[in-house]
């Protein structure tokens, strides 16, 4: 027996000649022969990839550098014998991890998934009988019987068909069930159009079929696919990058800043090596954001509940940061772009074209002529038609009115469905029809064919008893056509019923007919043509087959009554999605398994055709990497496209600039914009000149003429500067495609686990692809991603703010310390416990206000972000400078006037303590708007959790301050005075009114003059181990997979 694993089994012409390759027969193979294949190939199953266990998980939980600084703080203060201290501190360690492994705690079940769907038992013949066994028995050269409603078992090369369908859209997205045969098919063609083969896991929906095994386990399709689902493994994303970086610099900073607290206590204040080390660590738990991990994920999980509110779901929380960042959308066609409802849109006749209203099984429309409804007598005209289309018909559509409201449910093939509607839609009784016109003989579609025909009694019994007989076909145009003699003239068309006798027929047009199927085909529509015939009295029809009417040929015998234009329309909501999507900046990209006319039709509803391109699955099979990045930007639809395409596509965008995105912002805001070439010569709609690799020659730049400072100032950071010109230039050497993949097939899986974002889809889609995606749509629609995108970038907005105000605030604490210390202050303003409340109380309750805050209106009107864009930019160092040092006066200030006053050590601790939450909430106040002033009405509302986490806050302090125990045990036992209340008050104005002024002046006076400038500085002479990823460790490629920092690697 012959290796079967990687042949091409469908471009061998004779079935028999398969079967002598595998050394097997029609009879099966014999019990030894099986054995011996079962020791060579292995069982038909699925290698299991390796899964992480309990403790692996724990471990990456815990090997954060924040939660090592957290650990660390802990052991040294069992050291100092503060077991409050540490207890608090472990107590914000298990919190953190708890939350990780709450969210990320799903072990990886794609395969498992696609396990699930192989079929349990196989009806193979061996040793010339028929008999059930195992399906994982199953070895090459089996012969084994399929039937409606079986799993196809193993890859299976046909041997005999009988009207035998497949639905195969987990595979190839195709929609509507695949006929199958035997004739072979060229070696290159893609898995959609091998209808020789029947591939395992697919489902069998009609007909019967014998087929002898060629593949098996990790060597069938489906366990290819399964072996790039495991093979693909997703990175880390920007954001835990991000706070990575983020932990090594407080890591810096803290220990800096703790060694010269210690040094200043043991030198200068002359206090014992004990005292001095106790004062260092206090700082260090200051200063350190113990809540800040917990907040971050508040945000994330509040994104998420918002989300799922909206019919996304997220299973991945890092990746809701991710969303706000996308540049492009690959999005599947069939139920995501379109309604999945076949629908008549057009009906040809030799007279007129009829559009018809109306969407999907409803049968609510009318026909029309230049826009105008026909009356319902008129309608009669297309009767003779359409009742056509209902007999010759094995399909039905249901009613439920149950519920009050009528739901139509398609009960058969989606196009015959669609017929039927359109046949209600001209006010006919389809079931009476049905019922007084009986099916005699049939003909049942064959793709070899492509036709279906049907054999009707018509009228009343003639003298002899016997009734006229007429015989309807519909299929393709191409095929019928040749069958034809005549048509019927349009003012002629008549119901069936009528008794025809040969009037209002005239010879047929060929060169009319012809014209009309491709100016409907060229729009992407599915063309029928629908034709009639009398049957001549005593003629034997019972048994009748299709090459009994293909012998027909040399004398045409049909009448062609006309055409039928059938189309899966596209979603109202996703055409104004993607305008949503353009003007945000995001291209979006449909790729699909259908024909390429098909794509590009809908893709031209849409709205994303572009320059009206198309590249199909075996034009991509013959590109090279280097040349699919060069197109893969320019080209928005894609059609015929297999699993492996899906996933080169992805890598493709993944490793390129996103040029299309930005000129998709220009475009959609209508910026008019150019690229130049380093000669200076433009290039065609705006794109940027590119090099043979399909990447943005170094000295290429984008000019953007107009409202250029909305854009200079937008999120997209650093990827666009402005220059002396005052135009925009797209800076080198920055930035790639953040991309996200839509699908609901087995086929999708490893281009949805590849994605930046894979999105699955949750009412049509399988197992395996909810498995591979990091996020689900509940409703299968379009228009939910981009409400996704928008809640993405209201999550990255309000990590900044959560960053921008708790940063200053532990700063502030630690500051405070330290600052007292070198002004030779004795006693400690905070004790390590309030700093801690501070740290794991106050801080949370204040940035679950800024979690919570909406998104901006105009948070859709800007280009995409940067990917790798830094969550700490200069406007938030500055601030974590400007704001430290306001609240160390004001605490300092508060401890020291205190102290001249003569208050005890407990009571100017209270006011410090007071003084510095009073004024974080001041502070939180005013970050609610990064840049704008929130002396507005709209800071009034839109945010429930504003004033309840204010007053909450503000009630918890004056329950600590008051509380017996609770006070002492803060160290503030005495309570405080009523001016000592007025002063923290009045720190919360002050703090809130000069944040206020610095945002009016930060932009056009302190940051040009001063912090970026030094800033500038600061980034350029900062080691790498304390930067993002270079550029360039994170764009190009690299064999096997994209090397990038938030996206995936491929294991070699």
């Amino acid at each position: 027996m012959e290796d079967g694993t990687e042949r091409a089994w469908h471009a061998i012409p004779d079935p028999d000649e398969v079967l002598r390759q595998l050394n097997t027969s029609r009879d099966g193979l014999s019990t030894e022969q099986a054995a011996e294949a079962l020791a060579k190939y292995g069982r038909n199953a699925l290698t299991p990839p390796p899964k992480p266990s309990f403790w692996m998980k724990l471990w990456a939980q815990i090997n954060t550098l924040f939660i090592w600084i957290l650990f660390i703080a802990a052991v040294v203060s069992a050291g100092l014998q503060a077991w409050a201290d540490m207890g608090l501190i472990l107590g914000v360690v298990v919190i953190n991890v708890g939350i990780g492994l709450f969210q990320e705690g799903k072990a990886e079940k794609a395969a498992d998934a696609i396990k699930a769907m192989l079929s349990p038992t196989a009806t193979v013949v061996r040793n010339g009988q028929r008999d059930t066994i195992d399906a994982d028995l199953l070895v090459p050269g089996d012969v084994v019987v399929i039937k409606s409603g079986d799993k196809v078992p193993a890859d299976l090369r046909l041997l005999e068909c009988s009207n035998l369908q497949v639905q195969e859209a987990m595979l190839t997205g195709e929609s509507v069930p695949i006929s199958k045969n035997t004739a072979a098919v060229p070696a290159d063609v893609g898995l959609g159009d091998r209808k020789c083969l029947a591939y395992s896991a697919t489902a069998v929906s009609a007909g019967q079929g014998l087929g002898v095994v060629v593949a098996t386990g990790d060597s069938a399709e489906i366990g290819k696919i399964s072996k790039m689902v495991s093979e693909v493994t997703s990175g880390k994303t920007n954001l835990l990058i991000q706070m990575e970086v983020l932990a090594r610099w407080l890591a810096c900073i803290v220990g800096v800043i703790s060694l010269a607290t210690f040094l200043l206590a043991l030198l200068h204040a002359h206090h014992s090596a004990g005292v001095a080390f106790q004062t260092a660590v206090a700082i260090a738990v200051a200063m350190i954001p113990a809540g800040l991990p917990a907040l971050v994920t508040i945000v994330l999980a509040l994104g998420t509940t918002i989300m799922a509110k909206q019919n996304a779901i997220v299973r991945q929380l890092p990746c809701m940061e991710t969303l706000g960042s996308l540049t492009v959308i690959c999005s599947d066609k069939t139920g995501t772009l379109t309604k999945n409802e076949m629908t008549v849109v057009a009906v040809r006749s030799a007279g007129n074209l009829y559009k018809v209203t109306g969407v999907g099984y409803d049968p609510k429309g009318t026909f029309q002529i230049s826009g105008e409804d026909l009356s319902s007598d008129k309608q009669a005209c297309v009767q003779a038609l359409l009742e056509g289309t209902v007999l010759c018909n094995d399909s039905a559509l249901t009613t439920d009115d149950s519920t009050g409201t009528t739901i139509y449910t398609p009960n058969g093939a989606p196009t015959e469905v669609a017929l039927i509607t359109a046949a209600l839609k001209a006010g006919i009784n389809t079931d009476a029809l049905k019922k007084t016109t009986p099916r005699v003989a049939s003909v049942p579609f064959e793709s070899e064919h492509k036709f279906m025909a049907t054999i009707h009694a018509v009228g009343p019994a003639t003298g002899s008893g016997s009734q006229r007989r007429v015989i309807f076909v519909k299929g393709a145009p191409d095929r019928l056509m040749p069958l034809c003699n005549s048509q019927l003239a349009d003012d002629e068309l008549e119901t069936i019923r009528g008794g025809h006798g040969g009037s209002g027929v005239v010879p047929l047009q060929p060169e009319f007919w012809l014209t009309a199927q491709e100016q409907l085909s060229s729009q992407g529509l599915r063309v029928l043509a629908i034709c009639r015939a009398e049957v001549a009295p005593g003629e034997n029809v019972v048994g009748m087959t299709a090459n009994d009417i293909l012998a027909r040929k040399s004398q045409p015998f049909l009448t062609l009554m006309g055409l039928m234009a059938i189309l899966d329309p596209p979603r109202d909501e996703a055409i104004a999605a993607v305008k949503v999507a353009h003007r945000a900046g995001i291209v979006v990209k449909m790729i699909t398994g259908d024909h390429a006319l098909t794509g590009l039709a809908i893709g031209r509803m849409l709205g994303i055709a572009g320059n009206g391109s198309v590249i199909t699955g075996p034009e991509l099979d013959a590109m090279s990497d280097e040349q699919l990045r060069l197109v893969a930007p320019t080209c928005n639809v894609f059609a015929r496209a297999s699993p492996e395409n899906k996933l080169r596509i992805v890598r493709a965008l993944q490793s390129v600039p996103p040029v299309a995105a930005i000129n998709a912002y220009n475009n959609a805001n209508k910026k008019s914009s150019r690229a130049t070439s380093p000669a200076g010569e433009e290039s065609t709609n705006g794109m940027l000149a590119q090099t043979s690799l399909g990447v943005p020659s170094a000295d290429v730049k984008i000019e953007v003429a107009g409202d250029s400072g909305s854009l200079a100032t937008s999120s997209y950071g650093s990827d666009l500067t402005q220059g002396d010109d005052g135009k925009m230039h797209h800076r080198k050497g920055t930035g790639v495609n953040v991309v996200a993949m839509t699908g609901d097939g087995v086929n999708d899986a490893p281009a949805l686990k590849a994605a930046d974002i894979g999105v699955a889809m949750g009412i049509t889609g399988t197992d395996v692809s909810k498995e591979a995606a990091k996020m689900v749509l509940a409703d299968d629609n379009f228009a939910t991603i981009v409400t996704a995108v928008r809640e993405g970038r209201r999550v990255w907005d309000n990590l900044r703010k959560i960053l921008l105000f708790n940063l200053p605030v532990n700063f502030a604490q630690g500051g405070s310390i330290f600052w007292a210390f070198v002004f030779g202050l004795h006693d400690m303003p905070l004790t390590a416990m309030q700093v801690l409340y501070v740290n794991l109380v106050t801080a949370v309750t204040m940035g679950i206000m800024l979690a919570a805050e909406p998104a901006e209106p105009t948070v859709m009107d800007r280009p995409p972000r940067r990917p790798g864009k830094r969550l700490l930019g200069k406007l938030i160092l500055w601030r974590c400078i400007f704001v430290t040092h306001l609240l160390v006066i004001l605490v300092l200030g508060s401890f020291y006037w205190g102290q001249t006053e003569g208050l005890s050590l407990a009571r100017r601790r209270a006011e410090a303590f007071n003084v510095l939450v009073f004024g974080e909430i001041g502070y939180a106040m005013t970050t609610r708007f990064i840049k704008a002033s929130t002396l507005h009405k709209r800071a009034l509302h839109g945010n429930p959790w504003c004033f309840l986490s204010i007053g909450l806050t503000a009630a918890l302090q004056f329950f600590l301050t008051y509380t017996p125990g609770v006070s002492s045990f803060l160290h503030m036992g005495e309570g405080m005075s009523g001016i000592q209340w007025a002063r923290a008050l009045v720190s919360m104005v002050i703090v809130y009114f000069v944040v206020e002024f610095e945002k009016a002046l930060v932009d056009p006076v302190l940051m040009p003059l001063l912090v970026r400038p030094v800033l500038n500085w600061v980034e350029k002479h900062t080691p790498d181990w304390l930067s993002m990823p270079k550029p360039h460790k994170w764009m190009g490629c690299k064999k096997g997979g994209v090397v990038r920092y938030n996206s995936v690697t491929v294991r070699e």
